[in-house]
């Protein structure tokens, strides 16, 4: 019994042999854990630290698969290639001299770089201490090398095959100018695309589209983070995250008229022995546009390039020196988008300033019965302006038509009254007021600035001016002359192809200077639109009906059996225009006076659809550029589909 008279509880009075059993095995047990710990710890532990620090992380940055460029219907101008490249990190190399060199004996069989190459390059990184660091030992690596070293990789340890995105581009020479390529970061741009997270060696568009278009071709890169043992082999793969591909552009280029057009310049650079010329030009251009929104359906330089080479410029210097050293016909730079002097074209700008500032009405008239007008200057001497042929009795309208420099000088510099015919009173009485006033129109029509198309390397041309002729002449003051050779576009006035494609849109759409553009649409991989890419466009500053008549004269050039543009004549198409023969001298040549080709043009004349300009560096306006220009606007009209 216990105290409070129950029984007495028995358990206290077993035996403790099972409780001192497990005793003993727990003590057993943790007996052998702690000394397989100092086992571990003191007998084995350098062996384990040794290969857990052998162990590593290795983060590879995954390119994106770049976006694709198509044109206005569809059809792929680029592709997407693999671009392999054989890479070494010295630190890997197995530790043994003679596993090293059967290394580079395997790399000499595989890539053609002698084995002595390979390890003297690898010793100086070790010497460097940068053994870290992938050396490349050959990049754009052919598809059977890079077949073979990939196979062969496990058994070189250190030895990798790098895959970074490529370009090929299966469109031809005709577009290398709009496409433009891809190629290694420059010195200069390394560190702001660093800061903006591109890896080292991820290639970036350099010129063109690829230039502008970079961060919308270019994709989100992927990554994975890898564990690998000391030979850089997998152990096991701990994150990843796929690639996303980059947008792609759909062109308002007509691939079909973007060849047609670069074929019939290049036919048309000898026009043979005519009443003109016969020499062959160097250099020519092309600009094919719609004159309501400014998108481009043609721009073509010729001669151009092939941007191909630019995968790899080590195998293809020789080619890249011959294109670079060619000074005569620069076939890298873009002819679209370089300037000249535009001649005779430059006078839609001079009538339309004329006709806003007050200073001329379409029905004044001059008779113009000799080619040659003496006027005596401010020190009484005689100068003598010249026209190109003598027209009779003629009005704004058929100066236009007739590309008459005599009247013109009268719009622009004014003509006092001589060989018994009244005088012109010109955009001021006072020469430099009128060059600055004729200025103002020039660049209210977009010259002497960038047109703001989405490519790169455009030339501003240029709009001169008293002041700036003080400085680019050694102090020589304007006279004037120089307002009345600026008023047919000579001088020192300059202006691409695509501006002048631009004037003459403004022309003919009634007023709007619109902002040109070769990328109509942003699309995302899976080809969903995402933008649809608009120019804008602003107005000049002059009224529809002065416009309407520096239009009417340009229909009479074209159509009008006494016009100067009647080479541009297309069947079944009511083609308007203007031609310009500018004289220049020839740098190329020992400064000898020598003419561009131009010609500028619209049709139909009643709702344009398409504006054409066509320049050649040599030749005749009317018999040079205008034919060009009419099959140019035949094969448009036949050919190029608009609404889609």
């Amino acid at each position: 019994m216990n105290s409070f008279g129950g029984p007495t509880d028995r358990s206290r009075n077993r035996p403790h042999s099972n409780l001192n059993a497990l005793r003993v095995s727990v003590l057993c047990l943790f007996g052998l854990l702690t000394a397989r710990l100092v086992y571990l710890q003191l007998v084995n532990g350098a062996s384990y630290a040794e290969q857990s620090r052998n162990n590593h992380l290795a983060q590879e940055t995954v390119a994106a698969p770049r976006g694709l460029i198509y044109d206005r219907n569809g059809t792929p101008l680029v592709d997407n290639v693999p671009d392999y490249t054989a890479q070494l990190i010295p630190d890997l190399l197995p530790p043994s001299p003679s596993a090293r060199y059967t290394i580079y004996r395997s790399l000499e069989q595989i890539l053609g770089i002698p084995a002595l190459e390979i390890q003297t390059r690898v010793v100086q990184a070790e010497a460097n201490n940068t053994g870290g660091s992938a050396i490349d030992l050959k990049d754009h690596l052919t598809q059977p090398e890079a077949l073979e070293l990939d196979g062969t990789t496990t058994n070189m340890p250190g030895v990798s095959l790098v895959v970074s995105p490529g370009r090929y581009y299966p469109a031809g020479t005709d577009f290398s100018n709009i496409l433009g390529y891809i190629g290694p970061q420059s010195a200069g741009s390394a560190a702001q695309y660093a800061r903006e997270g591109y890896s080292a060696n991820e290639p970036v568009g350099l010129t063109g589209l690829e230039k502008m278009y970079q961060k919308s071709l270019r994709g989100t890169p992927g990554v994975t983070v890898d564990e690998q043992n000391a030979a850089g082999r997998l152990i096991q793969p701990i994150r990843s995250v796929a690639p996303v591909p980059g947008n792609s552009l759909k062109l308002s280029i007509d691939k079909g008229l973007q060849d047609f057009v670069a074929q019939t310049l290049e036919s048309s650079m000898n026009y043979g022995n005519n009443a003109f010329s016969s020499e062959t030009a160097r250099v020519a251009a092309a600009v094919v546009m719609s004159p309501q929104t400014g998108a481009v359906y043609a721009l073509v330089s010729v001669p151009s390039y092939n941007n191909n080479i630019f995968s790899n410029l080590q195998a293809n210097a020789a080619e890249y020196a011959k294109l670079a050293n060619d000074t005569v016909h620069s076939p890298l730079l873009d002819h679209a988008l370089a300037a000249a002097a535009p001649g005779s074209t430059f006078k839609m700008i001079t009538a339309s300033a004329g006709l806003q500032n007050g200073t001329v009405t379409p029905h004044t008239s001059r008779t113009i019965n000799s080619t040659i007008l003496p006027i005596k200057g401010v020190n009484g001497q005689i100068y003598n302006l010249y026209d190109w042929e003598t027209h009779g009795t003629i009005d704004l309208y058929q100066a236009i038509a007739q590309s008459s420099d005599i009247y013109f000088y009268g719009v622009s510099c004014g003509l006092p009254p001589t060989q018994g015919l009244p005088g012109m009173q010109g955009l001021s009485s006072n020469s430099d007021t009128g060059a600055v006033i004729l200025g103002q129109y020039a660049r209210s029509f977009g010259l002497g600035l960038p047109t703001g198309i989405d490519l790169p390397g455009e030339d501003p041309g240029n709009v001169p001016s008293p002041a700036q002729k003080l400085i680019t002449h050694n102090g020589l003051p304007w006279v004037y002359f120089d307002t009345c050779y600026m008023g047919i576009g000579q001088g020192d006035v300059l202006a691409t192809p695509l501006q002048m494609a631009r004037v003459t849109a403004a022309v003919a759409n009634g007023g709007k200077l619109v902002t040109p553009h070769v990328v109509d649409q942003i699309l995302s991989p899976s080809g969903k639109l995402i933008q649809n890419v608009t120019g804008g466009s602003k107005q000049v500053p002059v009224s529809p009906q002065n416009l309407a008549v520096v239009k009417e004269g340009m229909h009479l050039c074209v159509q009008s059996p006494s016009g100067a543009c009647t080479t541009a004549r297309a069947a079944g198409i009511d083609m308007s225009g203007k031609t310009g023969t500018a004289e220049f001298n020839d740098s190329l040549d020992g400064g000898k006076l020598r003419e561009h080709a131009w010609f500028t043009g619209f049709a139909p004349y009643n709702n344009p659809q398409v504006v054409i300009t066509v320049y050649f560096d040599l030749g005749w306006g009317g018999a040079r550029a205008a034919p060009v220009a009419s099959k140019i606007a035949t094969y448009f009209f036949q050919h190029v589909k608009l609404n889609q």
